[in-house]
């Protein structure tokens, strides 16, 4: 028995973990087929009726399709998340480059000084980034919603980690061959930085996804909506929140995440080790 104890106790603090994190979105799931006498009757005491619908209904999701704009939403963020992360990627890319490939005089004290704003708090930025973004013109459109985050001192830290583990003998080669900074970059640098890359395109589109605050503020077009903010304003301030509808635009809106998520976790965990960002 004591060759058995600590598996056991390891399974049953893994399975206590998964609990926590799972059962939250369960019973988002669970609720978004519940009418809403069901979601309130069922709340406490909890037991397997809270997570699981005894007579599932679709209602919910006929009625956020057909009374919301949730698929223009859905659009919309899609394209906000893609188009940042590609301008995000190609930005942060080029900014480790030039701070570990390119040698000039207070290099360490610029990098120091981008991650300093990483500690800012997004509260703090949301005045002064309103208005710099209203002055370009751009309020109320998806460019809007997407360039003030580009620039990310996540990205620029994880790729330049990347970058200073990769060995210095293909680019002598590439310079012995006459190459440049801009061919070094992209064919002897970028080609063998895949995992990184790619993991700062999953953690930025999740954050481009699930974001809420900013998106607010700066488009309140119906036209430029994104998820987060549609499934918040789909009810009427004269009216009780419909629960069982704000389940369903939850449980669509994270759908897309975890197919993601399953998708490229190799990638995800693979370039967090090679950072050493440690979990």
């Amino acid at each position: 028995m004591a060759r058995f104890r600590k598996p056991l106790l390891l399974a049953a603090v893994l399975a206590l973990i998964l609990v926590c994190f799972f059962a939250p979105f369960l019973w988002i799931v669970s609720n978004s087929f519940k009418p809403q006498l069901g979601i309130f009757s069922d709340v406490t005491p909890i037991s397997w009726r809270t997570f699981l619908p005894l007579d599932p209904v679709a209602e919910n999701y006929r009625s956020l399709f057909a009374r919301t704009n949730i698929l223009h939403a859905l659009l919309n963020t899609a394209i906000v998340a893609a188009g940042q992360v590609a301008l995000t990627l190609l930005l942060c890319s080029m900014a480790a480059y030039a701070l570990t490939r390119i040698k000039f005089r207070g290099s360490q004290a610029v990098f120091v000084l981008i991650l300093l704003t990483f500690l800012l708090p997004v509260e703090a930025l949301l005045v002064p980034l309103y208005q710099v973004v209203s002055g370009l013109g751009l309020s109320n459109t998806l460019t809007g919603i997407m360039i003030p985050w580009i620039a990310s001192p996540f990205g620029l830290f994880l790729l330049k980690q990347a970058f200073e583990e990769l060995p210095r003998d293909l680019e002598d080669a590439a310079r012995i061959d006459g190459a440049g900074h801009l061919r070094i970059f992209v064919s002897v640098i970028l080609p063998n930085v895949k995992v990184p890359l790619l993991t700062l395109g999953l953690v930025t589109f999740l954050f481009s996804w699930n974001s809420f605050l900013w998106p607010l503020v700066i488009a309140q077009s119906p036209d430029a909506q994104v998820i987060q903010v549609a499934i918040a304003q789909q009810g009427s301030p004269t009216q009780l929140p419909n629960w069982g509808e704000t389940f369903a635009g939850a449980t669509v809106a994270t759908l897309p995440l975890i197919l993601l998520f399953l998708l490229l976790q190799k990638y995800f965990t693979q370039g967090m080790a090679m950072s050493g960002i440690k979990g």
